[in-house]
């Protein structure tokens, strides 16, 4: 008995330990890596990889060669969704810029890319997400709920501790 009480009261005290975010030691992702990331889609076929990157009302694409991943040059890019349809200008070589207030408002935008380099045409397609995250798909446990599961946990441990206790010394 005096070991099941020991250990309720371990179990009890380490729940006070578990990790929790908000503190300076928490482990949380950058800023950057959670809801600040712009919206994008990325496409790849056997010669080219793409990525569309929405931001600052520009559609900017980034292409590369998919055996060596270096940037495509002088590449001739047009992209066409729905009623859009434009030729990207090449800011840097494998960057490409649109413009992007078409694609102002939140929804899924399919995308067909067509893609002349040198020899090698393409045509990729990819849908670009702006419908945002989802409501509650973060999920974080608060202090009271940890505390009082952890509580319960106890209880039923001292519980069962007990009745295994009365029915040692009844059988004596």
């Amino acid at each position: 008995m005096k070991h099941l009480i020991t250990f309720a009261v371990a179990a009890f005290f380490t729940a006070a330990a578990w990790a929790h975010g908000g503190e300076d030691h928490s482990h949380d992702v950058a800023p950057a890596l959670t809801g600040d990331v712009a919206p994008r889609a990325s496409a790849q076929t056997e010669d080219f990889e793409l990525v569309a990157v929405l931001a600052a009302g520009k559609l900017t694409l980034y292409l590369d060669r998919y055996a060596d991943n270096a940037p495509v040059a002088d590449a001739e890019i047009e992209v066409e969704s729905g009623a859009f349809k434009a030729v990207a200008a090449q800011a840097s070589p494998g960057v490409y810029v649109l413009p992007g207030e078409v694609f102002a408002q939140p929804g899924k935008y399919p995308l067909a890319i067509s893609i002349q380099a040198g020899e090698s045409a393409d045509l990729l397609t990819a849908t670009l997400d702006l419908s945002g995250p989802s409501e509650g798909v973060e999920h974080k446990r608060s202090w009271d709920v940890t505390t009082a599961w952890s509580a319960a946990g106890v209880l039923l441990l001292a519980g069962a501790g007990l009745v295994v206790a009365r029915r040692r010394k009844q059988i004596r």
